[in-house]
């Protein structure tokens, strides 16, 4: 194919490799085909695609609480408790165990691809209740200083995809995984100590420790039994003795950490910098527990679980005028874990910046603009030690602009 312009791909730029690449433009005219010999349309693909991507997943959510406030002198109390009961229904098709050969693929794509998952329609249900229970304590040990202790009970939904109809099967090991529409969510017990000072005239300083234990820790990969023989035995009569496997809630998390908080008006300054702001807030994690698996991890161990962060944001108004800079770091953290070093992944620590600014054009008008990742700060990932580069995700700088009104 002709090179019509230049092009420098940036993986030559970093490593100085040069691929090969293909132009596409010479066959299309707009979203059209130019030469239908060279380029025609995979029906197979089309019409199993019309299954495939007819799927859904609804869930229904019935909830009530009840909310109890008091004081007793300096003790503030406030208690509660939430019940919850949900509902989930999913639908979607699947391929069957065996599907068709190449050449009847190529000689009747759509019926080939009808035979393969017209017939394998599934719909999965899941129901799960539960009440959560909180209580909250705050004493005014002093006119600036107060302190805070209280215990919750909380939950995460699993994700949507868990829940629709997916199969996935291994004829050499005898394996079939699916999804989980009745996986439960990852149950959290949490308790929350603080200390926070307030000064004038407008400021705080906090410090806090918390703990999570989170119950019900989704894993994948469950035996939940072998596959029963018979067309009723949910897939068709399909697999017979297979052990199925699917994502169930198993493991056992605890994490812990300290939060110190600061925030200051500088109402006290002179002239225009009396609109000065500043906060700032540093977290620290740990955690252990089984996960699901057989062995105790720690924080080290635990992909996605990020042990440093920190923000700090700047804030000014003068009059109409009013600018934001908030600056975010988020420390190394285990994106992948492996028991093969070249596979263990590492997220590299990453400092972004975002810069908003406002102008009230008048009283009910107000403009904005919004820099999101001001510097292009990349994503940088690596595989065990920092030399040996994974990816680097240049995600680029967004600018958003505005404009709110008040009627």
């Amino acid at each position: 194919l002709a090179v019509t312009a230049p092009f420098v791909a940036w993986d030559t730029k970093k490593t100085g490799r040069q691929f090969p690449y293909f132009d596409t433009a010479p066959f299309m005219d707009g979203r059209e085909v130019r030469d239908s010999s060279v380029w025609s349309e995979d029906l197979y693909f089309r019409t199993q695609s019309r299954h495939t991507g007819t799927r859904g997943v609804t869930e229904s959510v019935t909830s009530a609480f009840l909310l109890s406030q008091t004081r007793l002198g300096q003790l503030g109390i406030l208690t509660g408790v939430r019940g919850e009961r949900t509902a989930d229904e999913s639908y979607g098709w699947v391929r069957a165990r065996v599907a068709s050969p190449a050449a009847q693929q190529a000689a009747d794509p759509v019926g080939a691809a009808n035979r393969d998952y017209a017939n394998n329609a599934r719909r999965l249900e899941g129901r799960y209740a539960d009440v959560f229970p909180s209580a909250h304590l705050t004493y005014a040990i002093t006119r600036q200083l107060k302190a805070r202790a209280s215990w919750s009970t909380s939950f995460g939904r699993p994700v949507f995809t868990n829940l629709l109809p997916n199969e996935t099967f291994n004829e050499a090991q005898q394996t079939l995984t699916i999804n989980n529409a009745g996986l439960k969510p990852q149950y959290a017990k949490n308790w929350d100590l603080g200390l926070e000072y307030y000064f004038e005239p407008v400021g705080q300083l906090s410090a806090g420790w918390f703990q999570k234990t989170i119950s019900d820790y989704i894993v994948s990969g469950i035996n939940v039994g072998t596959v029963g023989t018979g067309t009723d035995n949910g897939f068709n009569g399909e697999y017979p003795g297979f052990t199925l496997l699917t994502t169930a809630n198993a493991g056992t998390a605890y994490v812990q950490g300290w939060e110190l908080s600061y925030q200051q008006q500088f109402t006290f300054l002179p002239g225009a910098l009396r609109g000065l702001g500043v906060s700032a807030n540093f977290t620290t994690l740990s955690t252990h527990g089984d996960f699901g698996g057989t062995t105790r991890l720690s924080t080290n161990q635990v992909a996605g679980f990020i042990p440093r962060s920190t923000n700090f944001s700047l804030t000014y108004k003068y009059r109409a005028f009013s600018t934001n800079v908030l600056v975010n770091r988020t420390g190394r953290y285990l994106q992948t874990a492996s028991t093969s070093a070249g596979r263990v992944i590492y997220r590299a620590e990453r400092t972004t910046v975002n810069l908003g600014l406002a102008w009230q054009a008048r009283p009910a008008v107000t403009l904005s603009c919004n820099v999101t990742n001001l510097f292009n700060e990349p994503q940088k990932t690596y595989r065990y030690v920092e030399d040996q580069m994974e990816r680097m995700l240049i995600s680029g700088t967004t600018l958003t602009f505005g404009i709110s009104g008040r009627f």
